[in-house]
């Protein structure tokens, strides 16, 4: 029987404290059961994580890690306040986000998986696809962000790089915008020879926003959580087998 072969991806999960809009917006409750905008990502990462890796591939054996990158001045903070959350906590370049993501190269993974703590809910379903795709069609770059072409709601964010995309972007560029803004060199100067792919929904829901960047935003959020939680105790109450995608 032939070998399978063997890929690794990393989730990662861009979060900060000192946000200038709305400071510590990843780590306010939003409902009753301490759920936070990072913890319910991480619920939905380790959901998709499990998918993946138990999938029955005859060809494709893959591994799965989740990791929060942060501020290496902010580090202590996110151990204490996640260090009971299956993930690893690594901390980098407090201006230099793009160097958070290609530090993690040292560990030889094949993808990297980036999303932002501000997306409480980004569907794992979608995640899953979006590994998926790249795997499958042996992509540089997929996502759903491409500006021209999106039509997922604003708070589902998913892009996956390859190892050969990501270290292209390491060098790509000194300019202070695509350290930043990790992925926006790929969209803007990438070439031509590295494979890109987007990820588009059936219906256009653009112009939905799901990220919190404001309070008011968050205190939008909390509704919407708060009404889902609460639905599902009276399903489960009514005897329903509740399940959560």
């Amino acid at each position: 029987m032939k070998d399978k072969i063997k890929k690794k991806v990393a989730i990662a999960i861009q979060a900060r404290l000192a946000s200038t809009r709305f400071p510590r917006k990843s780590v306010m409750q939003l409902t009753e059961t301490g759920l936070t905008p990072i913890t319910s990502l991480i619920q939905n990462c380790r959901t998709c994580a499990d998918h993946v890796t138990s999938k029955r591939d005859p060809n494709l054996e893959v591994t799965v890690d989740l990791w929060v990158l942060v501020p290496d001045v902010e580090l202590e903070f996110w151990n204490d306040f996640l260090g009971h959350k299956p993930v690893n906590i690594h901390g980098g370049s407090p201006t230099n986000v793009l160097s958070r993501y290609t530090d993690l190269l040292q560990y030889d993974y094949d993808y990297i998986m980036r999303l932002t703590s501000d997306c409480p809910n980004v569907p794992n379903l979608a995640m899953n696809k979006a590994i998926w795709t790249a795997l499958y069609h042996d992509m540089d770059y997929c996502s759903n962000v491409w500006e021209n072409y999106r039509t997922c709601p604003d708070g589902h964010d998913i892009e996956v790089m390859s190892r050969k995309a990501m270290e292209w972007l390491g060098g790509a560029s000194d300019l202070e915008k695509y350290k930043e803004h990790v992925t926006l060199a790929i969209r803007e100067i990438m070439p031509r020879t590295l494979k890109k792919g987007c990820l588009v929904t059936k219906e256009d829901l653009s112009h939905i926003k799901l990220c919190i960047d404001t309070e008011v935003e968050y205190n939008q959020a909390c509704e919407r959580f708060r009404s889902a939680y609460h639905k599902r105790k009276r399903a489960s109450k009514e005897g329903l087998y509740v399940y959560e995608y």
